[in-house]
């Protein structure tokens, strides 16, 4: 892969700094309050990480070189969770979810309105868990006319037969998508436990007291039940 060309850095006229496209400044701040929304982020959170990026200038002055923010390019904000996977994750996978907070084409970009993702993890299983349903009562019911209505055995044995797997595919999509839904818990339950233990060491910090946390003392909030209109399962 070929290299970009090299440029010498330009010199202000008017304040003697030295500018290049290629200067910049990072700035990581710490935000307290307000209950932030965040991308992928199913909490509301008190304490974030905002990253900025920034056009920057070089003086030389008492034999130091002195740099100097300019115009922000973007500002990111993110989790405590996703600020210690982004640190901790260095090329790996596809990147951290970040939420974009102000960019060189928008001041302030819309936020985001809080919307958990395990709200659609649960959403998915109950439709996983109705299709199987209808799908092991539509054998069920077939098994049952075949039965009562002496269609012959071999209308029985088909009958049964889509009954079984009917039931065996039940088992397998079942065990997905508890799966996933597990994941989601403890996805939730990292990014909880990353805030709190975070909240506590600032408060270490900043006073000096002794305190702990169990990280196994938190878990995941209970989850909603089934829907409450699905109908008694069909008896043979």
């Amino acid at each position: 892969m070929s290299s970009r060309p090299a440029q010498e850095p330009a010199v202000d006229a008017e304040r003697g700094d030295e500018i290049h496209p290629a200067f910049g400044v990072a700035v990581v701040t710490r935000r307290s309050g307000g209950g932030r929304s965040l991308f992928q982020s199913d909490l509301l959170h008190n304490e974030t990480i905002s990253l900025s990026i920034h056009e920057a200038t070089r003086k030389r002055d008492l034999n130091h070189d002195w740099v100097q923010p300019g115009r922000e390019l973007v500002e990111i904000e993110m989790s405590l969770a996703q600020w210690g996977s982004l640190v901790s994750s260095m090329g790996l996978g596809s990147g951290v979810p970040v939420t974009i907070r102000r960019s060189e084409h928008d001041a302030f970009v819309p936020g985001i309105s809080h919307q958990p993702r395990t709200a659609e993890s649960l959403r998915e299983v109950r439709e996983v868990t109705d299709r199987m349903y209808a799908r092991v009562k539509a054998a069920t019911t077939a098994l049952h006319e075949a039965i009562h209505e002496k269609t012959g055995v071999r209308a029985i044995k088909e009958a049964l037969n889509a009954l079984e797997h009917a039931v065996a595919d039940a088992g397998s999509n079942a065990q997905f998508t508890v799966d996933s839904l597990v994941e989601a818990g403890e996805q939730v339950v990292a990014q909880a436990r990353a805030d709190i233990e975070a909240h506590v060491l600032e408060v270490v910090r900043l006073t000096g007291a002794e305190l702990s946390i169990e990280a196994s003392s938190f878990d995941a909030p209970a989850l909603p039940g089934p829907a409450t209109d699905r109908e008694e399962p069909f008896d043979a």
